[in-house]
């Protein structure tokens, strides 16, 4: 009676022992799978997984062991990191919709699915890739969604125990850390590239105010009013040919320290930088009654800064600058062009052309503004004296234009000093 009990007591303390032998490993697998962040940059996610999965084979033995994350925009499972009896390797070439086979059962419901046997499953079957053992998939949860499926394989037909289950399940619980914090920073860096590209043509208050505008973030355009800024440097090519290099662009950084505030400050758009020249838009993202108003005053601004500029250039031992400024008003397409990969903002339309063509009729340091700019103008025509050019033919218009000068008074100027 003394031995039976004895047997019993000494089953149940080897009982408790494996018990706590069997948390200490998982406690150490679970702590390896964390410490594993700190040594793998985020950036290189794919590695990163493939380190975690290299870790719990080894840790389990287990034959063969992917993980599969679900890609929003496409709407599939694809596999980001597989470890097998060869290694860790990186892979996409099997892709699943959710409810599609095991791992897009187990991605739908957000249970895990144990198949003892796989050669009972004729979805898994039907896919080629049926061979004997056992199969458990589990669900990797982040935030309350299903965001992956992590995949268990053995060569031996009802490989996994209970126990097994809840490790795995324990193992995606840890993994929807790793996934949660590579979505994070890559949801980071979209945000970030977005607002890097926003700053190129919008002042920071606006390109932040702009970020949650998905009309600034996708392709395509649509046909907008606005007004269109065309800014040169007179005499620029000669300048370039007499001037050494080094000279040649400090004024040129100095311009556009100049023309750029100035385009800001009065709600513009910088549309891009074409060597000497700056192109503008006002009435983008959204055209207001008063963008052919802001651009002329803009070129006020652009006017005043320019002859400030050049006494400080002259001050400095370089050499005074002038420019001519063409303003047209219009429909035009504005839009994202290029790949969802690299895309520039721009507006392509008559505006544009009328504008830049507006430009090379100026004298230097004047201002020439077309017909549909100085109608827009409305109450506003009173901050400039306005000269009317007379029937003017420019390069690629088969029409006669009638452009005005526009001369900024007292008033606008100082209106302009002030921004």
């Amino acid at each position: 009676m003394k031995d039976l009990r004895f047997d019993q007591l000494k089953e149940r303390l080897l009982s408790l022992e494996h018990g706590y032998e069997q948390k200490i490993a998982e406690l150490s697998l679970l702590k390896e799978l964390g410490q594993s962040l700190k040594t793998r940059n985020l950036t290189h996610w794919g590695e990163l997984f493939g380190d975690q999965l290299d870790i719990i084979k080894r840790h389990t033995g287990i034959y063969s062991i992917s993980l599969m994350l679900i890609d929003e925009d496409q709407r599939q499972l694809y596999v980001v990191s597989a470890s097998n009896m060869g290694g860790s390797t990186h892979c996409t070439a099997i892709k699943l919709k959710p409810g599609e086979g095991i791992a897009g059962r187990v991605f739908e419901t957000a249970r895990t699915i144990y198949i003892p046997d796989v050669t009972s499953e004729p979805s898994f079957c039907n896919r080629g890739t049926c061979q004997v053992g056992a199969l458990a998939c589990v669900p990797i949860v982040t935030e309350g969604r299903c965001s992956g499926v992590l995949n268990f394989r053995d060569d031996q037909i009802d490989a996994f125990s209970p126990e097994d289950l809840r490790l795995f399940e324990l193992i995606a619980d840890q993994l929807s850390i790793t996934v949660s914090l590579v979505r994070t920073y890559q949801e980071m860096l979209t945000l970030e590239k977005k607002r890097s590209n926003l700053s190129r043509y919008f002042s920071r208050g606006l390109a932040e105010h702009l970020l949650a505008d998905e009309r600034m973030s996708s392709l395509g355009g649509d046909l907008k009013p606005v007004t269109v800024v065309f800014c040169d440097i007179n005499g620029f090519t000669p300048m370039v040919e007499k001037y050494p290099v080094d000279e040649v662009v400090a004024v040129l950084n100095r311009y556009f320290e100049t023309v750029t505030p100035a385009i800001f400050a009065r709600g513009g758009m910088l549309d891009k930088y074409l060597g000497d020249g700056v192109m503008a838009v006002f009435g983008i993202p959204d055209s207001r009654p008063e963008d052919a108003l802001n651009a002329v005053r803009c070129a006020c601004a652009i006017q005043n800064g320019i002859g400030e500029l050049s006494k400080a250039l002259c001050a400095d031992g370089l050499w005074s600058i002038t420019v001519g400024i063409g303003i047209a008003s219009g429909m035009a397409l504005a839009g994202n062009i290029g790949t969802p990969e690299q895309m520039n903002f721009t507006v392509i339309g008559e505006p544009v052309n009328l504008a830049q063509r507006l430009e090379t009729i100026c004298a230097p340091g004047e201002t020439v503004i077309c017909e549909k700019t100085r109608a827009l103008l409305g109450d506003g025509l009173v901050e400039f004296d306005l000269d009317a050019l007379g029937e003017v033919h420019v390069k690629g218009l088969q029409r006669a234009i009638q452009p005005w000068r526009a001369n900024c008074c007292k008033k606008a100027i100082l209106d302009c000093n002030l921004l």
